[in-house]
């Protein structure tokens, strides 16, 4: 249902911009601002995050700090919608002492959980084509504290 719905405003929104007379930069500048509303809106509250987040260049690279007395739940940290594609680095640590705090990344349909090295550390490179791309937290009843890091891979920002 919630594909439908935005397939059909997207319809909308493309017939009222022809409607407009607006030219190819004009519809491209707003179809991305649209996106980027959109895709914030799936983004943890900075007051509702279980962790601290710190923005670097925008709503897709920062840092990200958590430590948990066994807390359950998930934070949306980086990412967002877009139609512009971007290519990221994603880095950092898991230190658990019970529990589970799992790094999940969703690039549109496609959800991945990243593998932790023996240390707790992780490493990808990610392709972010146009769309909703996302990096997660998914807590359960974990105790410890985590570190996360996106940045953008060089010459890669919008």
């Amino acid at each position: 249902m919630r594909k439908l719905f935005t397939a059909s405003f997207i319809i909308c929104m493309l017939i009222t911009l022809a409607a407009c007379n607006m030219d190819g930069e004009e519809v491209h500048s707003f179809l991305s601002g649209l996106a980027e509303n959109l895709g914030e809106s799936q983004i943890t509250k900075d007051q509702d995050l279980i962790g601290t987040r710190t923005l670097t260049e925008d709503a897709y690279t920062g840092r990200y700090q958590a430590q948990s007395d066994g807390i359950t739940g998930r934070d949306i940290v980086f990412g967002g919608g877009s139609i512009n594609s971007r290519s990221l680095h994603l880095y950092g640590v898991v230190h658990s002492e019970s529990g589970s705090a799992v790094v999940r990344i969703r690039q549109n349909e496609e959800v991945t959980q990243l593998p932790l090295e023996e240390d707790g550390r992780f490493e990808t490179t990610l392709t972010c084509s146009s769309g909703g791309n996302y990096i997660m937290i998914d807590y359960k009843n974990f105790h410890g504290d985590l570190e996360l890091y996106s940045e953008y891979l060089p010459h890669s920002s919008e």
